[in-house]
């Protein structure tokens, strides 16, 4: 599920979500909404595009101020994910739940190197 919105205005309402102010200073009161609500409404208010794969329905309520980056921060708690600023928006990407880890992938090994030292031939010539 990839939420991708750019409008831009003030005062925007979605379900149970208000957001007031722009990316430098925000506001946001959220009553018995969840994260994707929050970051709907703030897509449709602050330019922000949102890029994720899992569902994002933690429940929400209270008011959070601060700049974009900050509110992003206090809504994506307990989950991994990275902020890109760009000229006229800015895209989060959620990657997963805080605490998963990468898989380990061994590194390959260079194959053998068919050449031999001279010595090494000489010792083989030799056996």
């Amino acid at each position: 599920m990839a939420l991708a919105v750019v409008i831009v205005t003030a005062g925007t309402v979605h379900a149970d979500v208000r957001v007031t102010g722009d990316a430098r200073a925000v506001q946001v009161d959220a009553t018995g909404s969840n994260v994707a609500e929050v970051l709907s409404a703030l897509a449709t208010a602050c330019g922000l595009r949102v890029k994720t794969s899992m569902a994002l329905d933690r429940p929400v309520s209270g008011t959070f101020t601060g700049s974009l980056s900050q509110v992003l921060s206090q809504m994506l708690q307990g989950h991994n994910y990275y902020i890109r600023h760009q000229a006229t928006e800015i895209e989060v990407t959620v990657i997963g739940p805080q605490g998963d880890r990468a898989a380990a992938v061994a590194r390959p090994r260079p194959p053998p190197n068919p050449a031999m030292s001279l010595s090494e031939a000489v010792r083989l010539k030799s056996r």
